[in-house]
């Protein structure tokens, strides 16, 4: 989720124009450049599907955020963007949002020879498809990779999301009050719930373990331009899904990435250069004032994740009395307004002594790319009362944080997750 609560955003329907696309694919030259193909000019589709990458941008935005997200694809547009050669990267864009309607659509955005930047509708999607239905996802990224051969996918998922949470534990936000002259269609002004992504036509969300389920191939990254999805829970769920996550602990505001960089980043260099989209989005917000010097962010190799469970374990299986009895308070909270997710590393400093933790450091070092935060977060807002002691990359669930009230719910949809099963992490409960 970007934020909702990132102040108050209120959607109004951006010109039509800025966001649509050219009809009907056409690229009239096959000039070869950066060194593919052949000595003699020619290029062979082997030859260029073993250098090709590809960049989905899945853009779920027909909610509250619909107007930030066509500002994203604006900001695409106006950056880097691959030429339109067959031999050379492809960007897509899976767009839902008021532009769109409730027709979800594909497009390809490529440059001309005369360096004009081209938006292809490629495909449309039938009336009423959501973008946060875990067929559609799935279906988008078999086409993808059907029509578009390449020897490397990425893709960036933004939209609203609460983490790991299952629908309905919290409440992100309101939705506008939909008026004559509302983008949001009558029946729909509400309060939703969200865990990743939202669709406000069809109600619908997808639950993390759902949302990995769905993903039918191996992406070299999946970067997350949405609040609360840095947790140890879901970088695990996604352990086999992908090589790199990029996503924030804490909320994220509704400007979201730094999409005029974004894809220069990513096709412009070779190889992708993960990691500087991180620090362009954290040097980004770190260099405003207010409020908007708010943020999170870590790069994680997923290869790394299974070493943190099994050292995780140990500790878990040695320590089962300790958790259920931590003080929340004692304890780095990772965003500015839940309970649900705490310092991945700080909750182990609660129940294991610093010096007793080098495996877990050692795990957490391979894992951790890059992680950086500001100081502070929302802290004109809060008045300063929320600061970051510490920060290791990842969030975690902390149980004892939770009322009693909500807690076995809580516990029961959470020992669904991998991450509990692999590490016992729940164990102390059920003695």
């Amino acid at each position: 989720m970007k934020p909702h609560c990132k102040h108050i955003l209120i959607c109004a329907i951006a010109v039509f124009a800025a966001m649509s696309c050219s009809d009907g694919l056409d690229i009239p030259y096959s000039t070869r450049t950066h060194g593919y193909g052949s000595s003699d000019g020619s290029a062979s589709r082997a030859e260029t599907e073993l250098k090709k990458r590809t960049l989905l941008l899945y853009s779920a935005g027909y909610n509250s955020l619909s107007d930030s997200l066509i500002d994203d694809i604006n900001d695409i547009c106006n950056g880097y963007v691959p030429y339109g050669y067959p031999y050379c990267d492809n960007l897509l864009i899976f767009a839902s949002n008021y532009n769109t309607g409730r027709t979800p659509c594909l497009i390809k955005v490529y440059r001309t020879r005369d360096e004009e930047v081209v938006r292809d509708t490629v495909r449309f999607w039938p009336e009423g498809t959501s973008a946060v239905d875990t067929e559609t996802l799935a279906e988008v990224l078999s086409y993808v990779k059907d029509n578009y051969p390449s020897a490397e996918y990425g893709m960036i998922f933004s939209s609203h999301a609460t983490g790991w949470l299952p629908e309905g534990t919290m409440n992100s936000g309101d939705f506008p009050s939909a008026g004559e002259d509302s983008a949001v269609p009558q029946d729909e002004g509400r309060k939703m719930q969200r865990s990743i992504g939202q669709d406000i036509s069809t109600k619908a969300e997808m639950d993390v373990k759902d949302f990995a389920a769905a993903i039918p191939f191996k992406l070299k990254y999946i970067i997350f331009d949405a609040c609360l999805i840095g947790g140890v829970e879901t970088a695990y769920e996604l352990r086999d899904k992908c090589e790199h996550l990029v996503f924030s602990q804490a909320e994220i505001l509704a400007d979201g990435m730094v999409y005029t960089n974004m894809v220069n980043r990513l096709l412009g260099r070779n190889p992708s250069d993960i990691v500087g989209v991180a620090e362009d989005y954290f040097t980004h917000y770190d260099s405003m004032t207010g409020d908007d010097r708010s943020a999170t962010i870590s790069v994680v190799d997923c290869s790394g994740l299974e070493s943190l469970a099994d050292a995780c374990k140990v500790i878990f299986d040695a320590q089962k009395g300790a958790i259920p009895g931590i003080s929340p308070g004692n304890v780095q909270l990772a965003n500015y307004r839940t309970a649900y997710f705490y310092d991945f590393r700080d909750i182990l400093t609660e129940i294991m002594p610093e010096e007793e933790l080098a495996d877990v450091d050692a795990a957490l070092e391979r894992c951790i790319e890059y992680k950086a935060n500001t100081e502070y977060f929302f802290s004109d807002w809060l008045n300063k009362s929320f600061r970051f002691e510490t920060f290791c990359g990842l969030s975690m669930y902390l149980p004892s944080a939770v009322s009693s009230s909500d807690r076995e719910d809580s516990n029961a949809y959470y020992s669904k997750y991998q991450w509990a099963k692999d590490t016992g992490y729940l164990a102390g409960y059920y003695l």
